[in-house]
């Protein structure tokens, strides 16, 4: 896994998606502007972590409120 991401380096956060609250709609995938949120083969989505730039989008727009935004400490984000 790169610690880089399209921007040049990790951003202070990412997404999460809750296996527990996600309803597999498919919502989220269609606002990430990096498409790295993918249907996993039980129908439901993950995040790419390493490609996610934290810009919240998916998060906005999840009408069942499946997605966490991860916070990085300063430290986490420069390795």
């Amino acid at each position: 896994m790169s610690q880089y991401n399209l921007f040049g380096r990790k951003p202070l956060q990412y997404a999460d998606i809750s296996e527990i609250s996600c309803t597999a709609c498919g919502w989220c995938a269609k606002f990430c502007p990096m498409g790295c949120i993918q249907q996993r083969s039980d129908g439901f989505y993950t995040v790419d972590e390493p490609q996610c730039i934290g810009c919240g989008k998916c998060k906005k727009n999840c009408f069942w409120d499946a997605i966490e935004m991860i916070r990085r400490t300063h430290e986490e984000a420069s390795r």
